[in-house]
């Protein structure tokens, strides 16, 4: 199987203008009982974790301090973020899996869908700065 998903043109404070790679996804909400569309989010291969802000981790769990607590310390030293981690159930076409998924306690983070049990289940080919293509056996 396979999915295909444009690069989204963006404002850059450095660029101007930049294309990135946002990939949409379902994921379980525990809370509603229900699968929900997030949109927008970030496939980043630099990235370990697959993250959500505050204010949408708040729509699939409870109480995200429910989760393992973690800092994450990014390309800024000593800047850390603290968040939460869960198990989340997420659904991209017809592929679901289980991912750690880190929920930000802070709303000023993107929606990352990163490596660990997330982009690496896939072959992942990003094509010149326009398309990610997305593929898996089923």
């Amino acid at each position: 199987m396979e999915k295909e998903f444009d690069y989204k043109q963006e404002e850059s404070d450095v660029f101007g203008q930049v294309k990135r790679p946002r990939v949409e996804l379902q994921v379980f909400s525990k809370k509603k009982n229900r699968w929900i569309w997030v949109d927008e989010v970030l496939a980043d291969t630099g990235a370990d974790f697959c993250m959500l802000p505050r204010y949408l981790g708040n729509f699939f769990v409870e109480d995200i301090t429910t989760g393992k607590y973690v800092e994450i310390k990014g390309v800024v030293p000593g800047a850390r973020l603290i968040a939460y981690i869960h198990d989340l159930q997420i659904k991209l076409a017809d592929r679901e899996f289980d991912v750690p998924t880190a929920i930000a306690d802070s709303d000023d983070v993107p929606s990352i869908f990163g490596r660990v049990n997330g982009l690496d289940l896939f072959d992942a080919n990003f094509l010149k700065g326009e398309k990610i293509k997305l593929h898996w056996e089923e």
